[in-house]
Protein backbone atom coordinates (compact mmCIF):
# COMPACT_ATOMS: atom_id res chain seq x y z
CA UNK A 1 0.00 0.00 0.00
CA UNK A 2 1.31 3.50 -0.88
CA UNK A 3 1.85 6.05 2.17
CA UNK A 4 -0.72 8.19 0.29
CA UNK A 5 -3.63 5.66 0.52
CA UNK A 6 -1.86 4.79 3.81
CA UNK A 7 -3.04 8.51 4.67
CA UNK A 8 -6.14 9.23 3.18
CA UNK A 9 -7.50 5.68 5.33
CA UNK A 10 -5.90 6.86 7.94
CA UNK A 11 -8.08 10.01 7.53
CA UNK A 12 -11.28 8.39 6.69
CA UNK A 13 -10.81 5.89 9.39
CA UNK A 14 -10.74 8.57 11.86
CA UNK A 15 -14.55 10.31 10.18
CA UNK A 16 -15.77 7.01 9.96
CA UNK A 17 -15.37 6.07 13.67
CA UNK A 18 -15.87 9.63 15.50
CA UNK A 19 -19.31 9.61 13.21
CA UNK A 20 -19.83 5.90 14.31
CA UNK A 21 -19.31 6.85 18.25
CA UNK A 22 -21.44 10.22 18.12
CA UNK A 23 -24.54 7.87 16.57
CA UNK A 24 -23.73 5.77 19.36
CA UNK A 25 -22.85 2.70 17.93
CA UNK A 26 -19.69 1.92 19.77
CA UNK A 27 -18.96 -1.79 17.84
CA UNK A 28 -18.16 -0.05 14.90
CA UNK A 29 -16.48 2.70 15.96
CA UNK A 30 -14.26 0.27 18.20
CA UNK A 31 -13.94 -1.68 14.70
CA UNK A 32 -12.54 2.02 12.94
CA UNK A 33 -10.58 2.51 15.54
CA UNK A 34 -8.49 -0.63 15.56
CA UNK A 35 -8.48 -0.05 11.76
CA UNK A 36 -6.90 3.36 12.78
CA UNK A 37 -4.32 2.04 14.84
CA UNK A 38 -3.63 -0.58 12.33
CA UNK A 39 -3.06 2.53 9.50
CA UNK A 40 -0.62 4.00 11.97
CA UNK A 41 1.30 1.02 12.47
CA UNK A 42 2.18 0.70 9.03
CA UNK A 43 2.94 3.89 8.44
CA UNK A 44 5.23 3.63 11.69
CA UNK A 45 6.78 0.50 9.47
CA UNK A 46 7.23 2.33 6.79
CA UNK A 47 10.53 3.51 7.73
CA UNK A 48 11.24 7.36 8.30
CA UNK A 49 8.93 8.73 5.40
CA UNK A 50 6.08 6.95 7.07
CA UNK A 51 6.32 8.24 10.68
CA UNK A 52 7.13 11.49 8.98
CA UNK A 53 3.45 11.43 7.50
CA UNK A 54 2.30 10.17 10.63
CA UNK A 55 3.48 12.98 12.24
CA UNK A 56 2.43 15.79 9.71
CA UNK A 57 -1.08 13.97 10.44
CA UNK A 58 -0.96 15.12 13.89
CA UNK A 59 -0.88 18.64 12.38
CA UNK A 60 -3.95 17.94 10.42
CA UNK A 61 -6.49 20.45 10.69
CA UNK A 62 -9.42 18.13 11.59
CA UNK A 63 -8.32 17.66 15.59
CA UNK A 64 -9.92 14.07 15.64
CA UNK A 65 -7.00 13.59 13.17
CA UNK A 66 -4.95 15.25 15.01
CA UNK A 67 -5.52 13.45 18.13
CA UNK A 68 -5.50 10.27 16.48
CA UNK A 69 -2.10 10.72 15.00
CA UNK A 70 -0.73 11.70 18.22
CA UNK A 71 -1.68 9.35 20.39
CA UNK A 72 0.22 6.69 17.78
CA UNK A 73 3.14 8.23 17.87
CA UNK A 74 6.05 6.45 18.64
CA UNK A 75 8.81 7.41 21.54
CA UNK A 76 11.15 9.42 19.09
CA UNK A 77 8.59 11.90 18.83
CA UNK A 78 6.78 11.94 22.28
CA UNK A 79 7.46 15.44 22.99
CA UNK A 80 5.76 16.38 19.94
CA UNK A 81 2.71 14.15 20.74
CA UNK A 82 2.78 15.85 24.53
CA UNK A 83 2.41 19.37 22.70
CA UNK A 84 -0.30 18.01 20.37
CA UNK A 85 -2.14 16.54 22.83
CA UNK A 86 -1.81 19.31 25.33
CA UNK A 87 -2.92 21.63 22.85
CA UNK A 88 -5.70 19.46 21.75
CA UNK A 89 -6.42 19.56 26.32
CA UNK A 90 -7.04 23.20 25.70
CA UNK A 91 -10.74 22.52 24.24
CA UNK A 92 -12.07 21.37 27.46
CA UNK A 93 -15.96 21.62 25.83
CA UNK A 94 -15.01 19.25 23.17
CA UNK A 95 -14.94 15.62 23.22
CA UNK A 96 -11.72 15.73 21.07
CA UNK A 97 -10.01 17.83 24.19
CA UNK A 98 -11.32 15.90 26.66
CA UNK A 99 -10.33 12.33 25.42
CA UNK A 100 -6.84 14.30 24.76
CA UNK A 101 -6.74 14.93 28.19
CA UNK A 102 -7.37 12.13 29.43
CA UNK A 103 -4.37 10.71 27.15
CA UNK A 104 -2.05 13.06 28.68
CA UNK A 105 -2.90 11.83 31.77
CA UNK A 106 -3.12 7.73 31.62
CA UNK A 107 -0.36 7.21 28.93
CA UNK A 108 2.25 10.20 28.73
Amino acid sequence: MKLSDMISTFIDEVKKQLERQQNGNITAANEHADQIVNMANKLKKSGSSGKSELINLAKHEDPYVRLWAACNLDDTAREFAIKVLTELAQHTNEDYGHSAQIQLDFNM
